[in-house]
């Protein structure tokens, strides 16, 4: 399996499960960035680990196994509990927000894994360009989501 593979699937699921979950983006993002930071601190330790027990995923480096492991452990957490939207619109934008930050927030982990040439390796160096921004830009709406989940009402349920 291919890193480049690896990426897609992981971006696909976390959408999917997002979408299906409704799960507010504040606390995702919010989770997300945590995990980033855990996975710098904690990834070679636990690399480690992961291959001191012999947990092997054919065609993945340990590093990314492990990397993968700590980042989106804290995400996937809070997507299975937690507050969530009602309406459709603010499913899908949430859904779409956390794909769009979990990409960025996966493309230097993963890029040192990575072999790109061609059109591949400029669409990377984009990404590379611009993944700042779009972190910087997502947990500031997940502050500002954050904010806004504790003057939220959730709205009254329809009598039948």
């Amino acid at each position: 399996m291919s890193v480049v593979v690896l990426f897609g699937s992981i971006i696909v699921a976390v959408f999917t499960i997002a979408l299906l979950s409704g799960r507010r983006f504040g606390p995702l993002a919010l989770a997300l960035s945590a995990g980033s930071m855990l996975a710098e601190i904690w990834a070679d330790w636990l690399t480690v680990i992961v291959s001191g027990l012999g947990f092997e995923i054919p065609g993945l480096p340990y590093g990314v196994v492990s990397t993968m492991i700590i980042l989106l452990g804290p995400l996937f957490l809070l997507l299975f509990g937690g507050p969530r939207y009602y309406s459709k619109f603010q499913r899908i934008l949430s859904a779409v927000l956390i794909a769009l930050l979990t990409a960025a927030l996966l493309v230097i982990p993963l890029g040192r894994y990575m072999t790109l040439d061609g059109e591949a390796l400029n669409f990377y160096k984009i990404l590379v360009e611009w993944w700042q921004y779009v972190v910087t830009v997502g947990l500031v709406a997940g502050l500002v989501d954050l904010f806004l989940l504790h003057s939220a009402r959730a709205p009254k349920e329809k009598k039948r």
